[in-house]
Parts: C-alpha cells; sequence; structure tokens
C-alpha cells in the first residue's frame, strides 16, 4: 500500500465512480481499477461493492475511507511542516522601528550578512504593539522595540542593546530653540506630546518618570501614534517632547533636538524575543549583538 494508492480510493470512494475519479485524476479508467483492486487484495479485504449500475462502499470500506483520508491529511501536515521548519532554519525575521535600523540594527544587519550569507534576513517595520503580537503568532523571530513595558518580561526575553540619551525636541520657532541646552524643568508649563498606549505599549511612562525626577507632572495632551508623528506635531507647534536621542535619525526640519543638562536620562532600546529554544539563525543574531547571556 503506497500514498497514491489511498489518494485513487479517496477519490472514488467520494465520487462512487471509477470514470469520473479516472478523469480527475488523470490517469486511465483501467490503470485506476487495476490500483484499487490491488490495494484490496494487499489488504485482504473488499472495499468496493461492484454492481452493474452502482457503486457503493462496503462497511469496511467506509471505515477505511476515515482512515485514509486522515492519513493523506497528516502526511500532507508533514510535509507543511518540514518545508516551514527548513525556511526557519534559514531565515531570520525582524521586526523593528525605524529608529533602531539607524542607531545600531544596520551595523548588526550588516556584520551578520557577512558572517551567515546563507540566512535570509526578513525585515519587517512595525509598531511595538504589532512586534508582542507577531511574537506571539511566530511571525517573526525578533522585535526592537525601543523602550520596552516592563511586563513584557514575564511572557519573553528581553535585553536592553543600548542605552540611548533623552533629549528634548522643540520648534524652531520655539523661545528656547537658539540655546546649545536646557534644563528640562523650563519646559515645565509646556504642553507635551505623548504616544499612543495603542501602538507604543507604556510609551508614557518614562516620560512621566523623567519629568517628575525634575519635579513636574507633564501635560500630555496630545498623543501620536509615532515618533515621527510626535516631530511634526512638535513643528505644527502642538507642543514640545522628549525622545530617544536616535530619534533624529527621522525628518526633522523646523524641529530642534535639544541636549539637556543633567541628570542626564537614557531611555533603553531592547531587543525582545520568544522564551524557549533559539533558532540557529537567532542565537548566531543575539551573538552579533553581543547579548552573550541568551539561553
Amino acid at each position: 500500500m503506497n500514498l497514491q494508492q489511498l489518494k485513487y480510493f479517496v477519490m472514488v470512494a467520494e465520487l462512487l465512480s471509477f470514470s469520473r475519479a479516472a478523469e480527475r485524476l488523470f490517469i486511465s479508467q483501467p490503470a485506476l481499477s487495476r490500483q484499487i483492486k490491488k490495494l484490496e487484495n494487499d489488504l485482504g479485504v473488499t472495499l468496493l461493492d461492484r454492481q452493474p449500475n452502482e457503486l457503493k462502499l462496503t462497511d469496511t470500506g467506509v471505515f477505511f475511507l476515515e482512515q485514509a483520508k486522515d492519513i493523506l491529511q497528516q502526511t500532507q501536515q508533514m510535509i507543511k511542516n518540514i518545508k516551514t521548519h527548513a525556511r526557519t532554519e534559514n531565515t531570520l525575521h525582524i521586526g523593528y522601528i525605524p529608529t533602531t535600523l539607524q542607531s545600531f540594527l544596520g551595523n548588526a544587519l550588516h556584520q551578520f550578512g557577512k558572517s551567515y550569507p546563507k540566512v535570509a534576513i526578513r525585515l519587517q517595520e512595525m509598531p511595538p504593539s504589532e512586534q508582542v503580537k507577531a511574537l506571539r503568532e511566530g511571525l517573526i523571530d525578533i522585535a526592537f522595540m525601543g523602550h520596552s513595558p516592563d511586563e513584557l518580561e514575564r511572557e519573553f526575553k528581553v535585553k536592553c542593546v543600548k542605552q540611548v540619551r533623552i533629549v528634548a525636541v522643540l520648534s524652531d520657532g520655539h523661545a528656547l530653540a537658539m540655546r546649545d541646552s536646557i534644563n528640562l524643568a523650563e519646559l515645565a508649563n509646556e504642553t507635551f506630546i505623548g504616544i499612543s498606549e495603542e501602538t507604543f505599549p507604556g510609551g508614557n511612562i518614562w516620560i512621566r518618570d523623567v519629568c517628575r525626577h525634575v519635579g513636574f507632572t507633564p501635560k500630555l495632551e496630545l498623543l501620536a501614534d509615532s515618533h515621527a508623528s510626535m516631530i511634526a506635531l512638535v513643528i505644527a507647534g502642538q507642543g514640545v517632547a522628549i525622545m530617544p536621542e536616535e530619534a533624529a535619525v527621522l525628518p526633522h526640519l523646523q524641529a530642534v533636538f535639544m541636549t539637556l543638562n543633567a541628570p542626564i536620562y537614557y531611555a533603553q532600546s531592547t531587543a525582545v524575543w520568544r522564551k524557549g529554544t533559539l533558532t540557529q539563525p537567532l542565537d548566531n543574531f543575539l551573538t552579533i549583538l553581543s547579548i552573550t547571556d541568551h539561553p
């Protein structure tokens, strides 16, 4: 018995016609009949009740049909799993926010490509909320989301890749824009641009924490869905913002990235990946990133 015979039998059993099954299978009817008869002989059972004007399944045929369909389905799933595994072995799927690509991820990808040229890299720009979902669904292997919420550590491996200095972002027409640096407390009465919790979960927590360290609670009246949108709102005169210095790689004509005086605050740029066994490409990539305490 082989898989081809099972496919032939399932087609005949579902159509209850040798002629129509032969047409679907693109073989001759006599050849199909011989294959089904050989299957019955090999099994030592009668699967089909052949009448002059009617073809029916025997009780054994009904039982065998379910078994055959189950075997074929499992076989297809096995083939799919093998192909998926083969792709995974040679592919690294990365989710990222734009600021990480310019600050450190680009160099890491360059080094990885030189060291492992046979591994395909798939990059997907997405906000942190989508990165978390993609990690859970196995659509990406690792996420670079900037400052990640603390609660992610319960579910994923989270490691700081880089400490990034926090700066203020002002419109170029702001009264403080001509200064070389400012104290964060000087912005206490300003309206601050925050970031949407739907796209950047926990993104406003560190903004509030940094401001509270110098004695005020920021008025977060507008929420943007990305760092680029935050900068656009600042340029439009809707408020000021604080964000990681690496966001300066984004277009910011008519905006000023202003150095903050002591105390100097930093945001973490983190890598996040699923706990458990690592794929070889991911393990090698973490080594490139110099994250040496991965499992």
